[in-house]
Protein backbone atom coordinates (compact mmCIF):
# COMPACT_ATOMS: atom_id res chain seq x y z
CA UNK A 1 0.00 0.00 0.00
CA UNK A 2 1.28 3.17 -1.18
CA UNK A 3 1.74 6.38 1.32
CA UNK A 4 0.00 9.03 0.11
CA UNK A 5 2.25 12.41 -0.16
CA UNK A 6 -0.83 14.65 1.40
CA UNK A 7 -0.66 12.74 4.55
CA UNK A 8 0.92 13.07 7.83
CA UNK A 9 2.72 10.11 8.16
CA UNK A 10 4.73 11.07 4.33
CA UNK A 11 5.66 14.23 6.12
CA UNK A 12 6.99 11.99 9.23
CA UNK A 13 8.73 10.12 6.97
CA UNK A 14 10.16 12.50 5.03
CA UNK A 15 11.55 14.42 8.14
CA UNK A 16 12.90 11.28 9.48
CA UNK A 17 15.20 10.95 5.83
CA UNK A 18 16.27 14.69 6.16
CA UNK A 19 17.14 13.76 9.86
CA UNK A 20 19.67 10.71 9.56
CA UNK A 21 22.29 12.86 9.07
CA UNK A 22 21.95 14.75 12.44
CA UNK A 23 20.46 11.81 14.58
CA UNK A 24 24.02 10.05 13.27
CA UNK A 25 25.99 12.24 14.45
CA UNK A 26 24.25 13.31 17.60
CA UNK A 27 23.50 9.49 19.30
CA UNK A 28 26.80 8.59 18.52
CA UNK A 29 28.87 11.16 20.14
CA UNK A 30 28.65 9.85 23.81
CA UNK A 31 30.39 7.21 22.65
CA UNK A 32 33.54 8.68 21.02
CA UNK A 33 35.40 9.21 24.27
CA UNK A 34 35.21 5.57 24.85
CA UNK A 35 36.57 4.31 21.24
CA UNK A 36 40.20 4.58 21.80
CA UNK A 37 40.14 1.91 24.63
CA UNK A 38 37.39 0.08 23.48
CA UNK A 39 39.04 -0.21 19.87
CA UNK A 40 42.76 0.09 20.90
CA UNK A 41 43.15 3.62 18.92
CA UNK A 42 43.97 6.68 19.42
CA UNK A 43 41.92 10.19 19.81
CA UNK A 44 42.92 10.99 16.74
CA UNK A 45 41.15 8.51 14.75
CA UNK A 46 38.58 8.49 16.95
CA UNK A 47 37.35 11.93 15.97
CA UNK A 48 38.04 11.10 12.20
CA UNK A 49 34.96 8.71 12.73
CA UNK A 50 32.84 12.16 12.61
CA UNK A 51 35.02 14.23 10.32
CA UNK A 52 34.60 11.30 7.50
CA UNK A 53 31.30 10.87 8.38
CA UNK A 54 30.60 14.55 7.65
CA UNK A 55 32.55 14.00 4.60
CA UNK A 56 30.32 11.48 3.39
CA UNK A 57 27.45 13.44 4.10
CA UNK A 58 28.41 16.31 1.66
CA UNK A 59 29.06 13.68 -0.69
CA UNK A 60 26.12 11.48 -0.54
CA UNK A 61 24.35 15.14 -1.03
CA UNK A 62 26.27 15.87 -4.23
CA UNK A 63 25.64 12.19 -5.64
CA UNK A 64 22.49 11.35 -4.83
CA UNK A 65 21.32 15.08 -5.75
CA UNK A 66 22.82 14.81 -9.09
CA UNK A 67 21.92 10.99 -9.71
CA UNK A 68 18.08 11.20 -8.81
CA UNK A 69 17.30 13.65 -11.24
CA UNK A 70 18.66 11.32 -13.68
CA UNK A 71 17.55 8.05 -12.45
CA UNK A 72 14.40 9.04 -10.00
CA UNK A 73 14.02 9.33 -6.44
CA UNK A 74 13.25 6.05 -5.81
CA UNK A 75 15.70 3.89 -7.03
CA UNK A 76 18.28 6.09 -5.65
CA UNK A 77 16.65 6.48 -2.12
CA UNK A 78 16.24 3.21 -1.67
CA UNK A 79 20.02 2.41 -2.40
CA UNK A 80 20.91 5.47 -0.05
CA UNK A 81 18.75 3.76 2.86
CA UNK A 82 20.62 0.31 1.86
CA UNK A 83 24.00 2.00 2.07
CA UNK A 84 23.29 3.78 5.87
CA UNK A 85 21.83 0.80 6.57
CA UNK A 86 24.62 -2.04 5.75
CA UNK A 87 27.54 0.17 6.81
CA UNK A 88 25.51 1.04 10.59
CA UNK A 89 25.70 -2.70 10.81
CA UNK A 90 29.85 -2.42 9.80
CA UNK A 91 30.31 0.33 12.63
CA UNK A 92 28.83 -2.08 15.26
CA UNK A 93 31.13 -4.87 14.24
CA UNK A 94 34.37 -3.02 14.03
CA UNK A 95 37.10 -4.23 15.62
CA UNK A 96 39.19 -1.66 14.69
CA UNK A 97 39.16 2.13 14.47
CA UNK A 98 40.22 2.49 10.73
CA UNK A 99 37.37 -0.34 10.22
CA UNK A 100 34.73 1.82 11.94
CA UNK A 101 35.85 5.21 9.81
CA UNK A 102 35.48 3.65 6.66
CA UNK A 103 32.28 2.47 7.48
CA UNK A 104 31.28 6.02 9.06
CA UNK A 105 32.04 7.47 6.02
CA UNK A 106 29.83 5.46 3.84
CA UNK A 107 27.36 5.67 6.48
CA UNK A 108 27.58 9.45 5.89
CA UNK A 109 27.42 9.37 2.34
CA UNK A 110 24.41 6.98 2.82
CA UNK A 111 22.66 10.06 5.15
CA UNK A 112 23.47 12.26 2.77
CA UNK A 113 21.75 10.70 -0.21
CA UNK A 114 18.68 10.50 1.75
CA UNK A 115 18.64 13.66 3.23
CA UNK A 116 19.13 15.53 -0.47
CA UNK A 117 16.56 13.14 -1.70
CA UNK A 118 13.56 13.97 0.91
CA UNK A 119 13.95 17.59 0.40
CA UNK A 120 13.80 16.70 -3.82
CA UNK A 121 10.38 14.81 -3.35
CA UNK A 122 9.19 17.87 -1.42
CA UNK A 123 9.45 19.79 -4.90
CA UNK A 124 8.33 16.84 -7.59
CA UNK A 125 5.05 16.65 -5.50
CA UNK A 126 4.21 19.75 -4.30
CA UNK A 127 4.16 23.36 -5.43
CA UNK A 128 3.95 26.85 -4.26
CA UNK A 129 2.37 27.65 -0.72
CA UNK A 130 1.86 23.69 -0.55
CA UNK A 131 5.27 23.19 -1.15
CA UNK A 132 6.54 25.55 1.45
CA UNK A 133 4.20 24.20 4.18
CA UNK A 134 5.44 20.62 3.41
CA UNK A 135 8.92 21.65 3.73
CA UNK A 136 8.23 23.65 6.76
CA UNK A 137 6.41 20.27 8.74
CA UNK A 138 9.91 18.18 7.37
CA UNK A 139 11.88 20.83 9.03
CA UNK A 140 9.99 20.50 12.29
CA UNK A 141 10.81 16.82 12.27
CA UNK A 142 14.22 17.66 11.48
CA UNK A 143 15.31 20.02 14.16
CA UNK A 144 12.86 17.74 16.50
CA UNK A 145 14.44 14.36 16.19
CA UNK A 146 17.67 15.01 16.81
CA UNK A 147 16.67 17.07 20.39
CA UNK A 148 16.17 13.02 21.96
CA UNK A 149 19.55 11.53 20.08
CA UNK A 150 22.49 12.53 22.84
CA UNK A 151 19.66 11.29 25.33
CA UNK A 152 19.42 7.89 23.57
CA UNK A 153 23.01 7.56 22.83
CA UNK A 154 24.17 7.79 26.54
CA UNK A 155 20.83 5.74 27.42
CA UNK A 156 21.96 3.13 25.08
CA UNK A 157 25.84 3.29 25.93
CA UNK A 158 25.34 3.12 29.39
CA UNK A 159 23.32 -0.01 29.43
CA UNK A 160 24.39 -2.26 26.38
CA UNK A 161 27.87 -0.87 25.29
CA UNK A 162 29.02 1.63 22.54
CA UNK A 163 28.28 -1.53 19.94
CA UNK A 164 24.56 -0.90 20.51
CA UNK A 165 24.41 2.72 19.49
CA UNK A 166 24.68 2.00 15.81
CA UNK A 167 22.38 -1.64 15.99
CA UNK A 168 19.89 0.81 16.75
CA UNK A 169 21.16 3.35 13.65
CA UNK A 170 20.90 -0.21 11.64
CA UNK A 171 17.44 -1.03 12.92
CA UNK A 172 16.51 2.13 12.06
CA UNK A 173 17.40 2.03 8.53
CA UNK A 174 16.20 -1.26 7.80
CA UNK A 175 13.00 -0.19 8.98
CA UNK A 176 12.88 3.35 6.56
CA UNK A 177 13.99 0.82 4.26
CA UNK A 178 11.05 -1.78 4.78
CA UNK A 179 8.58 1.22 4.45
CA UNK A 180 9.95 2.68 1.36
CA UNK A 181 10.39 -0.12 -0.70
CA UNK A 182 6.43 -1.39 -0.03
CA UNK A 183 5.26 2.19 0.68
CA UNK A 184 6.86 5.29 -1.16
CA UNK A 185 6.29 5.72 -5.03
CA UNK A 186 8.21 7.46 -7.54
CA UNK A 187 8.11 11.11 -7.72
CA UNK A 188 10.80 12.53 -9.77
CA UNK A 189 8.04 12.29 -12.88
CA UNK A 190 4.88 12.58 -11.15
CA UNK A 191 2.74 14.53 -12.97
CA UNK A 192 5.05 15.71 -15.66
CA UNK A 193 6.19 15.64 -18.96
CA UNK A 194 9.40 12.98 -19.01
CA UNK A 195 10.75 14.31 -22.07
CA UNK A 196 10.74 18.01 -21.31
CA UNK A 197 12.62 17.05 -18.39
CA UNK A 198 15.06 15.12 -19.84
CA UNK A 199 16.04 17.66 -21.75
CA UNK A 200 16.46 20.23 -19.33
CA UNK A 201 18.32 18.02 -17.02
CA UNK A 202 21.09 18.53 -19.65
CA UNK A 203 21.22 22.15 -18.21
CA UNK A 204 22.55 21.10 -14.92
CA UNK A 205 25.98 22.72 -15.79
CA UNK A 206 23.79 25.48 -15.96
CA UNK A 207 23.06 25.92 -12.07
CA UNK A 208 24.80 28.54 -10.77
CA UNK A 209 24.10 31.05 -13.97
CA UNK A 210 21.04 31.82 -12.41
CA UNK A 211 21.74 34.67 -10.22
CA UNK A 212 18.58 34.41 -8.55
CA UNK A 213 19.57 30.77 -7.38
CA UNK A 214 22.61 31.84 -6.17
CA UNK A 215 21.71 35.01 -4.18
CA UNK A 216 19.18 32.94 -2.41
CA UNK A 217 21.45 30.73 -2.15
CA UNK A 218 23.81 32.51 -0.46
CA UNK A 219 21.37 34.20 1.96
CA UNK A 220 20.61 30.96 2.85
CA UNK A 221 23.71 29.83 4.08
CA UNK A 222 24.80 33.11 5.67
CA UNK A 223 21.52 32.96 7.54
CA UNK A 224 22.68 29.15 8.33
CA UNK A 225 26.11 30.40 9.18
CA UNK A 226 24.68 32.81 11.85
CA UNK A 227 22.63 29.27 13.36
CA UNK A 228 25.99 27.08 13.40
CA UNK A 229 28.17 29.64 14.93
CA UNK A 230 26.29 29.90 18.11
CA UNK A 231 25.79 25.98 17.69
CA UNK A 232 30.05 26.14 17.43
CA UNK A 233 30.43 28.54 20.39
CA UNK A 234 28.03 28.15 22.76
CA UNK A 235 29.59 25.30 24.77
CA UNK A 236 32.76 26.91 25.09
CA UNK A 237 31.15 30.07 26.38
CA UNK A 238 28.18 28.66 28.49
CA UNK A 239 30.37 26.20 29.80
CA UNK A 240 33.48 27.32 30.02
CA UNK A 241 33.74 30.81 29.79
CA UNK A 242 30.55 31.89 31.98
CA UNK A 243 31.14 28.91 34.23
CA UNK A 244 27.57 27.59 33.74
CA UNK A 245 26.97 23.73 34.26
CA UNK A 246 26.28 21.35 31.80
CA UNK A 247 22.56 20.94 32.83
CA UNK A 248 21.97 24.79 32.15
CA UNK A 249 23.56 24.70 28.44
CA UNK A 250 21.67 21.63 27.86
CA UNK A 251 18.85 23.35 28.82
CA UNK A 252 19.43 26.60 27.11
CA UNK A 253 20.30 24.62 23.77
CA UNK A 254 16.95 22.45 23.83
CA UNK A 255 14.86 25.69 24.44
CA UNK A 256 16.67 27.39 21.18
CA UNK A 257 15.95 23.88 19.30
CA UNK A 258 12.54 24.27 20.11
CA UNK A 259 12.07 27.56 19.29
CA UNK A 260 13.84 26.64 15.68
CA UNK A 261 11.01 23.94 15.71
CA UNK A 262 8.75 26.76 16.65
CA UNK A 263 9.18 29.02 13.45
CA UNK A 264 9.35 26.03 10.92
CA UNK A 265 5.33 25.44 12.53
CA UNK A 266 4.47 28.69 12.20
CA UNK A 267 5.98 29.41 8.26
CA UNK A 268 4.00 26.16 7.88
CA UNK A 269 0.41 27.30 8.93
CA UNK A 270 1.46 30.39 7.37
CA UNK A 271 1.86 29.19 4.10
CA UNK A 272 -1.00 26.84 4.52
CA UNK A 273 -2.73 29.84 4.35
CA UNK A 274 -1.46 31.63 1.62
CA UNK A 275 0.80 33.89 3.21
CA UNK A 276 3.50 34.05 0.61
CA UNK A 277 7.59 33.12 0.99
CA UNK A 278 8.25 37.22 0.68
CA UNK A 279 5.89 38.04 3.41
CA UNK A 280 7.28 36.13 5.94
CA UNK A 281 11.17 36.28 4.82
CA UNK A 282 11.06 40.38 4.80
CA UNK A 283 10.82 40.84 8.82
CA UNK A 284 12.06 37.29 9.46
CA UNK A 285 15.71 38.43 8.15
CA UNK A 286 15.20 41.80 9.73
CA UNK A 287 14.56 40.54 13.20
CA UNK A 288 17.21 38.35 12.75
CA UNK A 289 19.86 40.78 11.73
CA UNK A 290 18.62 43.46 14.81
CA UNK A 291 18.62 40.64 17.02
CA UNK A 292 22.10 39.02 16.30
CA UNK A 293 23.55 42.74 16.29
CA UNK A 294 21.97 43.69 19.99
CA UNK A 295 23.82 39.95 20.54
CA UNK A 296 27.08 41.64 19.70
CA UNK A 297 26.74 45.24 21.27
CA UNK A 298 25.61 43.65 24.68
CA UNK A 299 28.39 41.00 24.64
CA UNK A 300 31.02 43.64 23.51
CA UNK A 301 30.09 45.25 26.58
CA UNK A 302 30.80 42.79 28.76
CA UNK A 303 26.77 41.89 29.94
CA UNK A 304 26.31 38.31 30.49
CA UNK A 305 22.99 37.80 32.03
CA UNK A 306 20.97 35.13 30.57
CA UNK A 307 17.65 36.92 31.42
CA UNK A 308 19.19 39.17 28.30
CA UNK A 309 20.79 36.98 25.52
CA UNK A 310 18.29 34.09 26.00
CA UNK A 311 15.59 35.73 24.74
CA UNK A 312 17.68 37.30 21.96
CA UNK A 313 18.76 33.56 20.93
CA UNK A 314 15.26 32.69 21.01
CA UNK A 315 14.33 35.64 18.60
CA UNK A 316 17.29 34.80 16.53
CA UNK A 317 16.43 30.54 16.20
CA UNK A 318 12.80 30.92 15.70
CA UNK A 319 13.11 33.56 12.39
CA UNK A 320 15.59 30.87 11.00
CA UNK A 321 12.66 28.52 11.33
CA UNK A 322 10.76 30.90 9.15
CA UNK A 323 13.61 31.81 7.04
CA UNK A 324 14.71 28.01 6.17
CA UNK A 325 11.71 26.52 4.44
CA UNK A 326 10.96 29.16 2.33
CA UNK A 327 14.15 30.88 1.19
CA UNK A 328 14.88 27.04 0.57
CA UNK A 329 11.79 27.16 -1.20
CA UNK A 330 12.46 29.90 -3.14
CA UNK A 331 15.85 28.49 -4.78
CA UNK A 332 14.66 25.00 -5.56
CA UNK A 333 11.88 26.05 -7.06
CA UNK A 334 13.55 27.85 -9.39
CA UNK A 335 15.24 24.96 -11.04
CA UNK A 336 12.47 22.26 -9.91
CA UNK A 337 13.50 20.46 -13.55
CA UNK A 338 16.45 19.33 -11.93
CA UNK A 339 15.55 19.74 -7.95
CA UNK A 340 17.41 17.07 -6.74
CA UNK A 341 21.15 18.93 -7.86
CA UNK A 342 19.73 22.61 -6.89
CA UNK A 343 18.56 20.94 -3.23
CA UNK A 344 22.05 19.41 -3.10
CA UNK A 345 23.37 22.81 -4.23
CA UNK A 346 21.79 24.89 -1.29
CA UNK A 347 22.94 22.14 1.63
CA UNK A 348 26.32 22.08 0.44
CA UNK A 349 27.09 25.59 0.13
CA UNK A 350 25.18 26.08 3.72
CA UNK A 351 27.46 23.18 5.22
CA UNK A 352 30.92 25.35 3.81
CA UNK A 353 29.45 28.55 5.71
CA UNK A 354 28.96 26.43 8.56
CA UNK A 355 32.29 25.22 9.20
CA UNK A 356 33.95 28.53 7.58
CA UNK A 357 31.47 29.95 10.52
CA UNK A 358 32.75 27.43 13.10
CA UNK A 359 36.37 27.90 11.97
CA UNK A 360 35.88 31.70 13.14
CA UNK A 361 34.36 31.45 16.53
CA UNK A 362 37.06 28.86 17.37
CA UNK A 363 39.89 31.11 16.45
CA UNK A 364 38.31 34.29 18.17
CA UNK A 365 36.95 32.53 20.96
CA UNK A 366 40.33 32.65 23.33
CA UNK A 367 40.81 36.46 22.57
CA UNK A 368 37.75 37.89 22.51
CA UNK A 369 35.08 35.22 24.77
CA UNK A 370 30.93 36.02 24.07
CA UNK A 371 31.70 38.24 21.52
CA UNK A 372 33.52 36.00 19.68
CA UNK A 373 30.07 33.88 19.03
CA UNK A 374 27.39 37.25 19.07
CA UNK A 375 29.57 39.12 16.51
CA UNK A 376 30.60 36.54 13.68
CA UNK A 377 26.35 35.79 14.30
CA UNK A 378 25.67 39.86 13.07
CA UNK A 379 27.90 39.70 10.59
CA UNK A 380 26.49 36.66 8.68
CA UNK A 381 22.84 37.60 9.75
CA UNK A 382 23.43 41.61 8.43
CA UNK A 383 25.03 39.77 5.59
CA UNK A 384 21.88 37.35 4.99
CA UNK A 385 19.34 40.60 5.08
CA UNK A 386 21.46 42.65 2.41
CA UNK A 387 21.64 39.73 0.17
CA UNK A 388 18.29 39.07 0.29
CA UNK A 389 17.14 42.79 -0.35
CA UNK A 390 19.53 43.01 -3.17
CA UNK A 391 18.03 39.70 -5.20
CA UNK A 392 15.88 40.80 -7.95
CA UNK A 393 12.86 38.11 -8.27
Amino acid sequence: MRISPKSFAFTVLLGLFAALPALSIDISAPTLALLPQALGTSRTRAGLTLSLFMLGFALGHLGGGTLSDDRGRRPVLLSGLACFTLAGAGCALSLSGGMLIICRLIQGFGAGVCAVVAFAMVQDLFEGDAARAKRSYVTVIFVLVPMLAPALGSLLMNFFGWRSVFWVLTTGGGILLTITWAGVAESRFAGRDVSTMRTNQAGTGQLWKDSGFVGISLANALSYGAIFAYIAGSPMVIIGQMGRSSAVFSAVFASTAAALAAGAWTSGRLSRRGVDAKTLLNPSLIVAAVATIALAAVTLSGITSGAILIPLLLAVLFTRGIITPNLQHLAIERQCQRAGTASAAVSVSQLLLGALASAGVALLLQYFGPAAVAVPMALLAGGALVTWRRIRL
